[in-house]
C-alpha cells in the first residue's frame, strides 16, 4: 500500500473502499510518535495485559508477539502494531525519565545541551551518580577557571562535629584525607590500607599553632643490640624507661625526614640506625649514644644516612 516515506502513513487512494480503515491506521501512527511517551525501553516480552495506547521500545531478543521486531517501536491498539525507527527518532521513556534516541543502529539515552541546570537530584559526567555521590565524575582532569580574577572552593560542613574534607584512594581504598576532619581544627592523616589512620598534622583553629600528631611518649627503651632494640614509629619519640646498655632502633628513612627523641631515663640511649645504615661519622650500624637528659633531632640525608643534632 503507498505510504509517507518517513512515517509510513498509509494514503488514501483514488476509489479505494472502506477509506476510513487506512485513514484510522495514520491516525494511530501518529498518536504513537506525537510526543511520543514509552511505558518502557529495551523489552523483550511483551506485556500480558496491554492498554491501549501502551507504547515500548522492543528489546534485541524480542518474543511472542514481538518476535522479529528487534528495536522497533511497539504500540497497542486492539493488536501489536510496529513502527521501524529511524536515525535521529526520539522518544520519551516513563521508566527512565530520560529521551531516548535511535542512532541508526541502537536506542540510547539523550544528549541534550541545556542552558541551565537547576536542583539536580544526582548528576553523573561520564559515570553514574548516586545517591551518596551526588556529583560523579570519570576524567583524567578537572579544570575550575576563574571568573573576572578570583576563585574559591567551598567545602561546608553542617556543625564542628562532622567532616569537610578531601579524601585521597588508591584502587577505592582510602589513603589520605585533610580538612576539618571532625572539628574546626585543620588535620591530615594519612593510612597504608584504608582501614587504620595515623593523624600526621594539625593545625588549631583557635591559635594558628600547628602539632605534630606522630608522637610517642612514656617510651621504654629494650635490649642491648640494633636487633632487640626498641622500633622507632613516631616523628617525636620521649623515652622514659632506659636501662643500663639499653637502646631504639630508627627507622629506614625518607630522605629529608626528621625524628626527635629525648632521652629522660635513668640511662644513657643507645640509638641505633636501621640495618646497614650509619648515623654522622660512626660505621654502619653502630649506635649513637645519648646521655641522660639530652635531646636529639636526627635529619636523614639520603636513604641510609642520618644525622643528630645532639642538645648542650
Amino acid at each position: 500500500m503507498p505510504q509517507t516515506s518517513r512515517l509510513g502513513l498509509p494514503y488514501i487512494v483514488t476509489s479505494q473502499a472502506q477509506k476510513e480503515v487506512t485513514h484510522n491506521a495514520s491516525l494511530d501512527i501518529l498518536d504513537a510518535l506525537l510526543q511520543a511517551a514509552m511505558v518502557s525501553v529495551s523489552v523483550n516480552t511483551p506485556p500480558g495485559s496491554p492498554v491501549a495506547g501502551d507504547c515500548y521500545i522492543v528489546g534485541t531478543s524480542p518474543t511472542g508477539a514481538w518476535t522479529g521486531k528487534a528495536k522497533t517501536l511497539a504500540y497497542y491498539t486492539t493488536g501489536w502494531n510496529f513502527i521501524t525507527p529511524w536515525e535521529g527518532l526520539t522518544v520519551w521513556a516513563k521508566d527512565a525519565n530520560a529521551l531516548y534516541t535511535y542512532d541508526g543502529t541502537n536506542w540510547g539515552v539523550s544528549v541534550a545541551t541545556p542552558t541551565s541546570l537547576q536542583n539536580l537530584s544526582m548528576l553523573g559526567v561520564n559515570t553514574t551518580a548516586d545517591s551518596t555521590n551526588k556529583l560523579a565524575v570519570a576524567s583524567e582532569a578537572i579544570l575550575f577557571n576563574h571568573v573576572g580574577g578570583d576563585l574559591q572552593i567551598k567545602l561546608n560542613k553542617n556543625a564542628a562535629g562532622n567532616k569537610a574534607g578531601f579524601l585521597f584512594q588508591t584502587n577505592w581504598s582510602a589513603r589520605a584525607e585533610f580538612g576539618l576532619l571532625g572539628d574546626d581544627n585543620f588535620t591530615l592523616k594519612v593510612s597504608p590500607d584504608g582501614s587504620t589512620f595515623y593523624d600526621s598534622l594539625k593545625m588549631l583553629a583557635g591559635s594558628g599553632r600547628a602539632a605534630v600528631k606522630a608522637n610517642g611518649s612514656g617510651l621504654s627503651a629494650a635490649g642491648t643490640t640494633q636487633g632487640t632494640a626498641t622500633a622507632i614509629t613516631k616523628q617525636t619519640n620521649q623515652f622514659t624507661t632506659v636501662a643500663a646498655s639499653s637502646g631504639a632502633i630508627l627507622p629506614s628513612p625518607e630522605q629529608g625526614e626528621f625524628i626527635f627523641i629525648a632521652n629522660a631515663g635513668a640511662n644513657a640511649l643507645s640509638v641505633y640506625p636501621a640495618s646497614g645504615h650509619s648515623i654522622n661519622a660512626l660505621a654502619n650500624n653502630a649506635a649513637f649514644s645519648m646521655a641522660v637528659g639530652k635531646n636529639a633531632l636526627f635529619w636523614a640525608a639520603t636513604s641510609s644516612k642520618w644525622y643528630a643534632l645532639l642538645s648542650a
